[in-house]
């Protein structure tokens, strides 16, 4: 590929002319048009017989082309390059109406429509063209020749028609960083993001009205799946974080499309775990970075590598005490900021009600053919969480779950889950009741598995621990029809449906069934059996018997403790603890006051042996004359002295004490003492009515600050505590008759609670936390037995990792190699003393060996 310059006749390859064109513009901008012109021939022919093959230059003179228009002749140029491109891609008539569709949403800020099909010469391309073009496409945005909106409808149109998986995943990648680049450095275009996301919302609300349930995907629907997956991806990123994101989700996630639907779902279900994820691994790489130092030790030293070594130490320094302030800050901080570390994205839905009752009617209707399982599974997980973190009232949803709670039911302890999240202080109690006689039935009986059996009273506990109102007994109804003075006709109602299903349901027996399997031979079952007594302690201790009630127990039935009625609400006459502060802050003064006044009075009484005839005192720090102090004492003033500064010049301060002044101030300080005693609070001979008068009083005239709120905290954790245990109740009124009531509380307004650092999110339960506890379980005397019959078939001491130890090695030995060993020798002796040995026990055994047996010698 050849081509002539303006100043000679030698031919040029296209990267010399896109360099020269990049120095002198003006000057081959002939040679320039001369390709503008090749381009456009050769993209007309290719239009007209797009099944043929293209020519091996039109790749090359395509990002020739994109190159040079969109850096030196940017203008008119580059629309005229971008518009062919576009035409050579989505056809003439699509890219025709793209580009006014997208000069008029610039101009009127409207949204850009979405053309679900493309012309045939667009759809029978060759993919190497194809792709050249899309990478020019690219480059002109990346360089600021193509507005963003322009590309944006054709880019779409080509990931919901052309069936090709490697352009599609980079036509999705450059939407995602075109996004975040022009949302970088906090610098948000808030117009041209309202534009987009009325694009993604437009063809997700396509969606969800042409799909059908069941049928299969068209290219809409394969569009909305892009869609929901490229807002998801930069609400991750924190590039749209807002309630227009969160909407356009809420939309995916009422479509009919399988796919699309369940995209938005799992967003909404797991974006918390995701972000905070990605903020744990963020922070653990940028402290990997700084932490690893190249010290050089085994490198040439040189000035440069110390400096720069240095600089690396220092800002590792600097890094790590802003990492250790961080932590020591979000330990410490339990206030708006420690909110804001998890911030539910269902929280930001605009409609939930109507969302939940959607998706509810369509799990309804739904066949068994038109939704798999585990997408109804999502759907009903999705359901339940926004009932609970909204509080919503969804009656039918309750009878739906108790058809899934089967015991041979599949994933059946994600149901109990989801049940358990559904769940709140508004759900009446009528509608609970039939959930737990369901679980009881299918899962609380002997008939069941020991992990079956544990998993149905942990989920019972949890569901009464979410609406306590469902343990209110028939004494409590009694109790509040007694004091309604007037009854209209819905409270009657109620009320005689209630005795209806008490009729059938007797709370205190269910409570003391369910706390009988606490002495359950197996461990999970007592476990749970515990856990459900423990739970019944702090909230209604009266349905326990007295053996179940224990310590706690028994001091909150002394209370009176019990939960609130169905719609009954405690309200806050003032800042709780308000009344305990005052209370606090009085005896301390008193106290405070105590101790001065017995300053005062030994000070008196020291001072009364001193003083002279004319009632003068003198104040010396050293010795002074005798004949100084009589002239004063005549005189009646009194110099102050300091034995170390007798050499000074300076005035000395006289202080006179006369008798009428210091009478009359003794006075006042009586008649301050007194008023003070009069302002002393003694809250312990305080009633109920009296109490709640001074909370309201102190609450709204004064200002807490935040070491006041942390010292109300403690003395309301101290009085709740004293309510659970006589014993510390006992221990407070000894402390009250003593006047030492607040002697242990601190001044310190440090909290010692440690910090969780696990994720918690609102609403949510894991299937993890109602399962068995116990992992190990105890035999039983038949299973022991058993085993015992079967007899052991291995050791467990054989069950380990690895080849063959040393001593197995040893015993495998050749004997060549180890009868000279340590262990040897040790064992049968040395060779030497061995035979020695031997010959001496034969010498015993005939009668001295051979040696008797020798021929005496003749002499």
């Amino acid at each position: 590929m050849s081509e002539t310059t303006a100043s000679s006749s030698a031919p040029l390859k296209l990267s010399q002319l896109q360099n020269f064109c990049k120095r002198d513009p003006a000057g081959y901008k002939e040679d320039y048009d001369a390709q503008s012109r090749r381009l456009t021939s050769l993209v007309g022919i290719l239009l007209l017989s797009p099944n043929a093959d293209p020519s091996p230059s039109l790749v090359e003179l395509i990002q020739f082309m994109a190159a040079v228009s969109s850096s030196s002749y940017k203008g008119e140029e580059s629309d005229r390059v971008a518009a062919l491109l576009m035409d050579l891609l989505v056809g003439t008539s699509n890219s025709s109406s793209s580009s006014t569709a997208a000069a008029t949403a610039i101009a009127a800020a409207d949204v850009p429509q979405l053309q679900s099909t493309l012309p045939l010469a667009a759809l029978q391309l060759h993919r190497d063209i194809r792709k050249a073009s899309v990478s020019a496409l690219i480059l002109m945005r990346n360089k600021g020749a193509v507005p963003p909106l322009r590309l944006l409808q054709s880019f779409f149109q080509l990931m919901a028609v052309v069936p090709d998986k490697n352009l599609r995943e980079s036509l999705y990648h450059h939407i995602v960083n075109d996004i975040r680049n022009i949302n970088k450095n906090g610098k948000k275009d808030e117009k041209l993001n309202r534009t987009i996301q009325s694009f993604f919302h437009r063809i997700v609300a396509a969606s969800a009205n042409e799909s059908t349930a069941g049928a299969e995907d068209s290219p809409t629907d394969y569009a909305a799946k892009r869609a929901v997956q490229m807002v998801c991806d930069l609400y991750r990123r924190n590039v749209w974080n807002d309630e227009r994101s969160v909407h356009i989700l809420a939309t995916a996630a009422a479509s009919p499309n399988a796919s699309v639907m369940s995209r938005a779902i799992r967003f909404f279900l797991n974006i918390e775990e995701a972000m905070a994820l990605d903020k744990q691994n963020a922070e653990a790489d940028e402290w990997e970075g700084i932490d690893n130092i190249n010290l050089h030790l085994h490198s040439k030293k040189t000035q440069a590598r110390k400096r720069l070594v240095e600089k690396q130490i220092r800002n590792r320094k600097r890094k790590q005490n802003a990492r250790e302030h961080g932590i020591i800050a979000n330990r410490e901080d339990k206030g708006v900021e420690a909110s804001k570390k998890l911030f539910p994205a269902i929280e930001l839905l605009h409609d939930p009600q109507g969302l939940v009752e959607t998706i509810l009617k369509r799990i309804k209707s739904s066949g068994s053919n038109t939704y798999k399982f585990e997408v109804k599974m999502l759907m009903l997980n999705f359901v339940t969480r926004v009932v609970g973190n909204h509080e919503l009232i969804l009656l039918p949803l309750y009878p739906l779950l108790q058809r899934y709670m089967g015991g041979h039911q599949r994933d059946v302890t994600a149901i109990l889950a989801y049940s358990i999240q559904s769940c709140h202080q508004y759900v009446p109690p009528e509608e609970i009741y039939g959930i737990l006689k369901t679980i009881a039935h299918n899962f609380i009986t002997e008939r069941c598995s020991e992990e079956q059996m544990a998993v149905g009273i942990n989920a019972v506990r949890s569901i009464c621990a979410r609406v306590p109102s469902v343990l209110s007994t028939d004494d409590d109804d009694d109790d509040e029809e007694e004091g309604d003075a007037d009854k209209n006709a819905d409270g009657r109602r109620r009320r005689r449906r209630k005795r209806e299903i008490s009729s059938t349901w007797d709370v205190e027996a269910f409570t003391r069934d369910l706390a009988g399997y606490a002495r359950h031979k197996d461990r999970s079952i007592s476990i749970a059996g515990r856990g459900w007594v423990n739970f019944i302690r702090e909230v209604h201790p009266s349905l326990l018997q007295g053996k179940d009630r224990g310590l706690v127990g028994a001091g909150l039935h002394k209370a009176g403790e019990k939960p609130l009625r169905y719609g009954e609400v405690r309200a806050a006459l003032g800042v709780e603890g308000a009344d305990l502060l005052a209370a606090y802050e009085a005896s301390k003064k008193k106290k405070k006051k105590e101790g001065g006044a017995k300053d005062s009075v030994g000070s008196d009484s020291e001072g009364d042996d001193d003083d002279s005839e004319g009632g003068w005192v003198e104040m010396k720090g050293g010795e002074g004359d005798e004949e100084e102090d009589d002239d004063d004492s005549e005189s009646g003033w009194v110099e102050m002295k300091d034995g170390e500064d007798e050499s000074d010049d300076e005035a000395p301060d006289l202080v006179l004490l006369g008798d009428d002044d210091a009478t009359a101030e003794g006075k006042e300080d009586e008649e301050e003492y007194d008023e003070d005693e009069k302002d002393v609070v003694d809250y312990s001979k305080l009633s109920k009515e009296e109490r709640a008068k001074l909370q309201q009083e102190v609450s709204s005239t004064r200002i807490f600050t935040a070491s006041e709120f942390a010292k109300m905290n403690k003395l309301v954790a101290r009085q709740e505590q004293a309510r659970r245990d006589p014993r510390l109740a006992a221990k407070l009124k000894r402390a009250i008759a003593k006047g030492e009531e607040f002697d242990d509380i601190s001044d310190s307004d440090g909290d010692d609670s440690d910090n969780d650092e696990e994720i918690h999110i609102k609403g949510a339960v894991n299937a993890k936390d109602i399962m068995a506890d116990a992992k190990r379980k105890r035999m039983s005397k038949a299973e022991k037995l058993e085993k015992i019959i079967e007899g052991r078939v291995k050791f467990e001491s054989k069950e380990r990792a690895g080849g063959s130890t040393n001593t197995e090695k040893k015993r495998k030995k050749n004997f060549a190699m180890s009868k000279f060993s340590f262990d040897t020798r040790k064992k049968i002796g040395e060779k030497g003393t061995a035979k020695m040995g031997r010959k001496q026990k034969r010498s015993k055994l005939d009668g001295g060996g051979r040696d008797a047996k020798k021929r005496r010698r003749k002499f």
